[in-house]
């Protein structure tokens, strides 16, 4: 008796990351995972399979381990076969060096890696794939690639797993050149862009599952308008693929607010917290607020602002754009304002992909932020401009 094939697709997880040197924070991923894997095992889901990017660095701290080890046996409790690929956070670019998740391998937690590259599902599922490999080696990847598809007219389905960008959907310098990756697949289950994508893809269906946490500034907005969590396939005479949303309990506020506005939009922001969050939850919210428009110290405005809201905040993340008074007492806002002058001499010299670059660094470094700086070079090299350098573990 046929019956349709249950398949959990998940990547970037990254345990083991502590955002802005937090503890909470770092606690918030080990719990986004930990619901992400409760959800697949009331699914009643037959299979998972891991993108990459399990860990944040190839060697995590011990809570990191303990908690994917806790989740996976869970996992293996309930009958579910775990596969992996590694990805570029999970590798240590030396020779002969292992995985972190060797750890967990056994008769149902496979890797799938340059050496062992297949496995053969419930319902004749072809599940195949690579690890993160660099850009320089994308010819080597095409080559690999091409012989693992020529498998695929033996079974019924076929997966392939990736980690890396494909150029047809961002537009941007990418892992993964469309070419590279071969038609015959139908399903390209692909990690490492931590937003949502899902598209046709040489007569397949390419997806990203996006990260199951915010890891930086970006992904707030996608998280509210796309959600988090995985996606979940069904496999019988087709391959069907819809998102499930998993809710993160820590909200983050982000706001611009106007100086002359300031005590009324703080009082506002503190009635959210306690009548709307703190009701509902005992995780403290993380605040990124702007403070424009108007003559003001800032150590004052830092000042009303931790007096009103850092007992009921985790972390309040601060940049500011004051008007600037020049000798006659003639206001110049947005048009001469540090910011804008920055954006208009990035549009002059440098291409257009740089103008948020240099403001998130700008709004950064000006209030002397240098963890959230290094956080927003490391997500821009990684997003727009990563070619793959030997030593690079990013």
């Amino acid at each position: 008796m046929k019956m349709t094939v249950k398949i959990a697709h998940l990547a970037d997880t990254h345990l083991g990351y502590r955002q802005y040197g937090i503890q909470e924070r770092e606690d918030d991923f080990y719990d986004a995972f930990k619901n992400v894997v409760d959800d697949i095992i009331e699914k009643d889901v037959d299979y998972v399979i891991h993108c990459g990017d399990l860990f944040e660095q190839p060697k995590p701290p011990i809570k990191a381990l303990l908690v994917a080890q806790e989740c996976f046996n869970k996992l293996m409790e309930n009958n579910i076969e775990v596969y992996v690929i590694a990805g570029n956070h999970d590798i240590l670019q030396r020779r002969k060096t292992s995985l972190p998740q060797e750890l967990f391998e056994n008769d149902n937690f496979h890797i799938i890696s340059t050496k062992n590259n297949h496995h053969i599902l419930k319902e004749d599922i072809y599940l195949t794939g690579l690890p993160y490999l660099q850009k320089v080696h994308e010819a080597q990847v095409k080559d690999m690639l091409d012989e693992l598809v020529l498998e695929t007219r033996a079974h019924k389905h076929s997966i392939l797993m990736l980690h890396g960008g494909v150029s047809k959907l961002f537009g941007f310098e990418c892992e993964f050149e469309n070419d590279t990756i071969p038609e015959g697949f139908d399903y390209y289950a692909l990690g490492h862009i931590h937003e949502r994508k899902m598209d046709k893809f040489k007569n397949g269906l390419l997806c990203y599952p996006g990260s199951t946490e915010i890891k930086n500034k970006g992904e707030i907005s996608e998280y509210e308008n796309k959600g988090k969590g995985y996606v979940l396939l069904s496999v019988d005479d087709s391959v069907e693929a819809e998102y499930v949303n998993i809710d993160l309990e820590r909200k983050f506020i982000v706001c611009d607010i106007k100086y002359s506005e300031l005590d009324i939009r703080l009082d506002e922001i503190a009635d959210k917290i306690n009548n709307e969050i703190l009701v509902n939850t005992d995780k403290k919210p993380v605040l990124i607020l702007n403070i424009k428009e108007g003559d003001f110290e800032r150590s004052e405005v830092s000042g009303k602002i931790y007096d009103k809201l850092g007992d009921i905040s985790l972390s309040v993340r601060l940049s500011y754009e004051p008007t600037i008074i020049i000798d006659d007492h003639k206001e110049i806002n947005d048009l001469l304002s540090p910011k804008k002058a920055l954006i208009n001499r990035i549009k002059t010299d440098i291409d257009e992909q740089f103008e948020s670059l240099g403001v998130d660094l700008y709004n950064s470094l000006a209030k002397r932020d240098l963890e959230e700086a290094k956080e927003i070079s490391d997500t821009f090299y990684e997003k727009f401009y990563y070619k793959g350098e030997e030593n690079d573990n990013k």
